[in-house]
């Protein structure tokens, strides 16, 4: 389970999203690249996109080094770019910089409230008790922010996660009646549904969650139990295999969508995943963390 979106970092982080280049020498490279760029600057190696997938690559390799310099350079071209300051934050998570990835992450989430991979990384770099601080600032803005939605969507994700589940169903419904797009709110509802046995509710509000946002890992997490509640394992292998490319790194949903795959007769693809999932658990409980 994650933690929530940006609104639980506004008390905390005062901090500009404006970032800045410290290493000269790329800087260098970064205003080389450049010239010209106008006429081609999404072709070839060159433009935002690209950088972040370079970026992207480097850090599936454990090229901490180069990731960092990709995304650096894709944020030359977008300032503003979640992809970028997501996997930033990430290399600086995973290089043990824990309050530079939190920052990245913040000011993702600044731009997208409620994106699950921001999300995520905010709760990994959070200890228990920063976590329980940042929940009773939540509870004391929730009141003077009776309007906001993306308030009460943070605040019903966040009461169900303690199992809090008629205070979150309830939090959920007014999100939703503020902006029917709160599309995290739908996922809460599902899940409260999932909880209450009533799958076909639970199917049709997790369906609208994940149609609108197929990066929400819980509502992706609870599509999958439904699916197997309902012995359709080939539904619960397609909601465990978005899981697996959303959060790549966590241990859960490859060992969940190994189990789906056990159950749909796919032997083989259920053992490489178990084997992934037992590598990442071993690789996280080595740096004293946990998946």
């Amino acid at each position: 389970m994650v933690a929530r979106s940006s609104v639980l970092n506004i008390p905390r982080l005062n901090r500009t999203s404006r970032f800045q280049i410290s290493d000269a020498r790329l800087a260098l490279v970064v205003a080389l690249s450049v010239v010209g760029a106008t006429a081609w600057s999404q072709r070839g190696t060159f433009g935002y996109t690209p950088q972040v997938n370079l970026g992207e690559r480097a850090l599936a390799r454990k090229q901490y080094s180069a990731a960092a310099s990709y995304f650096r350079n894709a944020l030359q071209y977008n300032a503003s770019g979640v992809g970028a300051h997501i996997g930033l934050g990430n290399v600086y998570l995973r290089t043990s910089r824990s309050v530079k990835a939190r920052e990245q992450f913040a000011i993702a989430l600044k731009f997208s409230p409620h994106s699950a991979e921001a999300e995520r990384g905010i709760h990994e770099c959070r200890s228990d008790g920063e976590e329980q601080e940042a929940f009773q600032e939540l509870e004391l803005l929730v009141p003077k922010e009776p309007k906001n939605a993306d308030i009460h969507t943070t605040y019903a994700e966040e009461l169900l996660e303690r199992d809090r589940t008629p205070e979150a169903k309830a939090q959920a419904e007014l999100a939703i009646r503020l902006d029917s797009s709160q599309w995290h709110a739908w996922g809460v509802l599902g899940q409260v549904a999932l909880k209450a046995g009533d799958l076909d509710a639970a199917f049709r509000f997790l369906e609208t969650a994940i149609r609108h946002d197929n990066t929400d890992d819980d509502s992706l997490d609870a599509l999958g139990k439904l699916y197997v509640i309902r012995k359709d394992y080939g539904g619960a292998v397609r909601a465990y295999r978005q899981w697996v490319r959303v959060a790549p790194e966590e241990s859960e949903p490859h060992l969940k969508l190994s189990e789906a795959l056990e159950s749909s007769g796919d032997h083989a693809s259920a053992k490489t995943e178990l084997a992934l999932a037992n590598a990442i658990s071993a690789e996280s409980k080595a740096r004293g963390g946990s998946q």
